[in-house]
């Protein structure tokens, strides 16, 4: 009879331990762009793919653009509460839950490409990102280039001065809402999917986004001048709830890390490769686009925004900048 119970039991263990292996996670995989033939959307299907493809199954990935689920925000709020959901954002917006985080996506805090990917590959990231980790958040794919942001009004804007009186659109984000005061304008924190109403009916004056995500967004509709400031390289993170990620078998977890690692390195030449082309449809479309913009002057308006942010780690930026020059 115990030989009977302890084979019972062995056999009840095994049917729990294949039961785990074959649990499907089903997960909603959130975006604001709206243009599914951006690199940016492109990639995502293409990283959905291939992680349902060597998982097996056992991940599903469901895409929904264009902010179906909600604004970013939110998005990023409900994964922070444990929602089986992943979110296309960035370090401006993560600046909400951890202002440290917001620096990644300040102004002219990248020099190149380079000095970005030395910052992602430090130590510096890595304790930010075990910081986000303890707000609810897990970064699975960190540095994929969404492009260089530029100003779009319906007057050249060459200058801080030249901004002096405008309302500006500015995503959700602490780094960004302090960048455009420092400029002179009055930043507006306006939802993505809300932009082209706001432009339309001039609740703001201009906006500002790369070039492909104001053509996927046809902002060109609304506004026929883009000048390029070039004041934020900006990096898309991918991210999910932090308690969802430790629940993964092992092998789940790090089929969602290398395929995140190959969708940043393929998003960052895509983006690359693919800025010209929406720039000189923007043009086909009887856009503007002014490139004697004087840098200089804004990098020099814009230093005091990072001094502004309130509760950054003292000495962070320093940090990060040190980071990037490989000291």
């Amino acid at each position: 009879m115990r030989l009977v119970m302890i084979a019972s039991a062995i056999a009840f263990a095994a049917t729990l331990v294949n039961s785990a292996s074959a649990q499907e996670y089903k997960l909603r995989f959130a975006t604001s762009v709206a243009n599914t033939q951006e690199a940016s959307f492109k990639e995502m299907q293409a990283f959905a793919q291939r992680v349902k493809e060597r998982s097996g199954g056992k991940l599903d990935l469901q895409l929904f653009p264009g902010e179906q689920l909600g604004a970013q925000k939110k998005v990023n709020e409900m994964i922070s509460s444990g929602a089986n959901m992943m979110n296309m954002t960035d370090y401006g917006q993560l600046g909400q839950f951890l202002p440290d985080a917001g620096v990644l996506a300040g102004p002219y805090i990248f020099g190149d490409l380079a000095q970005a990917d030395r910052l992602f590959k430090s130590p510096v990231f890595k304790d930010l990102s075990d910081r986000l980790e303890q707000k609810g958040i897990k970064i699975v794919m960190a540095n994929g280039l969404f492009g260089a942001r530029h100003m779009l009004a319906d007057k050249p804007i060459k200058k801080p001065e030249d901004l002096k009186g405008l309302t500006m659109r500015v995503p959700p984000s602490p780094i960004m809402v302090e960048t455009f005061k420092a400029f002179g304008a009055r930043p507006t924190e306006i939802a993505w999917g809300e932009v082209y109403n706001a432009l339309q009916s001039n609740v703001v004056n201009g906006a500002e986004a790369p070039f492909g995500a104001i053509w996927g967004s046809k902002l060109q509709e609304v506004r026929k001048v883009v000048s390029k400031t070039n004041h934020q390289l900006m990096f898309t993170a991918w991210v999910t709830s932090a308690n969802l990620f430790k629940s993964l078998p092992p092998d789940l977890q790090k089929i969602l890390i290398e395929e995140g690692q190959t969708s940043a390195a393929n998003l960052t030449k895509a983006t690359v490769d693919e800025d010209d082309r929406f720039a000189q449809q923007l043009q086909k479309a009887g856009v503007q686009i002014v490139t004697d913009v004087d840098i200089p002057a804004f990098q020099k308006a814009s230093a005091s925004a990072y001094q502004a942010m309130p509760n950054l780690t003292p000495g962070f930026v320093e940090k990060a900048k040190s980071a990037m020059s490989g000291s």
